[in-house]
């Protein structure tokens, strides 16, 4: 009876892991989509780019990362208001949106989610440095 028993358990415990990896690798297949289909939205941002909106060189603005100045410090550094400061992401995360959105991956219902989602989003990229 315990050989029984222990068969048994030894059974549904590998028919646990399988049907475990079997996810993990059908997850790892759509990476980017949930179960509605809706993507995950992420961009590089050029932070070259960043550092010269902000009127200082690349060099300087990795000089102030690592003192722990946030992007939202910066800019308050170099008299750039906030509501320019957020401007400029919006206007860039347009665009990115955009170029999503011409080459298919991006739904009028995934664009929509996003642009709720996205002051919040700005908010808090521009506010943080782990460096402090």
């Amino acid at each position: 009876m315990k050989s029984i028993f222990k068969g048994l358990l030894l059974f549904f415990t590998l028919a646990l892991f399988y049907s475990l990896v079997v996810h993990a690798e059908k997850n790892e297949q759509e990476q980017g989509k949930s179960v509605e289909g809706t993507i995950v939205y992420h961009v590089k941002y050029d932070y070259d780019a960043i550092s010269k909106f902000l009127g200082i060189s690349l060099d300087q603005y990795k000089k102030y990362w690592k003192k722990g100045l946030s992007i939202s410090d910066m800019a308050k550094k170099q008299g750039v208001s906030r509501h320019d400061l957020v401007g400029y992401f919006y206007d860039f995360h347009y665009k990115e949106m955009q170029k999503w959105r011409v080459e298919g991956p991006m739904t009028e219902k995934d664009y929509f989610h996003l642009v709720f989602m996205l002051s919040d989003e700005i908010d808090e990229f521009i506010d943080r440095n782990p460096n402090r």
